[in-house]
């Protein structure tokens, strides 16, 4: 090594700590901007480059800097998106954040030939930005962001551990064969957003229909059963009688555990699980007035309205306490638990019908 690059090693010696504390301060960044903008991550992650790999890379290339300044990898950082559109949408936000060196950025997807497939990522060469409150001695570094899929970083990892540890060079046939798997990521990138797309289109669909009246044969999914407990007025005022029995708060709670259980009772689409709501609010309050009066729930979830229209359809719809048995151990998964609770529902039941027998007997 010569007395440059000892030079050059022993400056990152005495200023390591300070790329520690850029490191921090940069994931710290990378992280707010991602929650800020509502954009999902795998993972953001942060290194700074060891000594020996830095003595390595100025065996390989020390006549291209003069001091440590010259390196703009010492510190990295990288944030792994599962889809490809939000490499740019992050991306973006990054150029607003940080301040920017064009000259040594880079988009990889762009240099690839039109007829090549490979590592496909966003860098960026950053430094802090001007007039933020960060120290002095940190505002003059350098460092590289790299954004890229969950996918283009599988591939490059494996890349890399399967090909370039070979000091001899990859075989052309090898070299082939990652250029198609890179292909076939890429298409597979793609179709995952078109997947998504498809999913908040459908969502939205659905929320349109619910909100008026025009879903009575969309199927029950998990989407669909959401945004009906969600957004249907009768339910939500039958979720709002059931939180009054006790004045508790209402959490909201995804039902796709109820979805088996619907199946169970024949209920498919939004429209028989809204008619099974007008059949059965009455009777479902009642059975759930006797299990929540006087439990002092603080917290009530959203989906026990589910709980109580599905044991409603048990005992109004001709279910015996077997095949109650069989429906409430969906849930519960013990047989045992599951028949003393149909037994107890069958009990309240012929309770509520002699209560309202003797209210009609009463009136006579």
């Amino acid at each position: 090594m010569n007395i440059k690059d000892r030079m050059i090693m022993e400056e990152y010696r005495e200023q390591r700590d300070l790329f520690v504390k850029l490191g921090e301060t940069v994931h710290s960044m990378l992280r707010s901007i991602a929650k800020c903008a509502g954009i999902p991550v795998m993972s953001i992650e942060h290194r700074i480059k060891d000594e020996k790999s830095l003595e390595g890379k100025l065996y390989r290339k020390g006549d291209s800097y003069q001091s440590l300044d010259d390196i703009t990898d010492i510190l990295g950082a990288r944030i792994i998106c599962y889809f490809n559109d939000d490499v740019d949408k992050i991306g973006h936000l990054i150029e607003q954040a940080f301040t920017i060196d064009r000259e040594n950025s880079s988009d990889k997807r762009a240099l690839m030939k039109a007829d090549s497939f490979g590592y496909l990522s966003l860098h960026y060469i950053c430094s802090l930005p001007d007039g933020a409150d960060y120290p002095d001695e940190l505002c003059n570094k350098r460092f590289e962001i790299q954004i890229r899929t969950m996918l283009q970083h599988a591939w490059s990892d494996i890349n890399h551990d399967l090909g370039y540890k070979s000091q001899f060079g990859v075989p052309r046939a090898v070299t082939r064969e990652f250029a198609r798997l890179a292909g076939l990521l890429e298409i597979a990138d793609n179709e995952f957003v078109r997947v998504r797309d498809d999913m908040n289109r459908y969502t939205e669909e659905t929320k349109r229909k619910i909100i008026e009246n025009d879903a009575d044969d969309v199927l029950i999914d998990m989407i669909s059963l959401d945004e009906y407990m969600r957004s249907n007025g009768q339910m939500r005022d039958f979720i709002g009688r059931l939180a009054a029995i006790e004045k508790s708060e209402i959490n909201e709670i995804n039902p796709e555990a109820y979805i088996p259980q619907l199946k169970w009772l024949k209920i498919e689409t939004i429209g028989d699980l809204a008619r099974m709501l007008e059949r059965n609010e009455e009777l479902a309050y009642k059975l759930a007035e006797r299990v929540l009066k006087g439990s002092e729930l603080d917290i009530l979830a959203s989906n026990v309205a589910l709980r109580f229209l599905c044991r409603a359809q048990l005992v109004s719809g001709g279910c015996d306490e077997k095949q109650a048995a069989e429906f409430i151990a969906l849930s519960v998964n013990n047989k045992e638990r599951a028949a003393r609770q149909a037994k107890r529902l069958f009990k309240m039941y012929a309770d509520i019908e002699q209560e309202g027998q003797d209210g009609m007997s009463g009136q006579i």
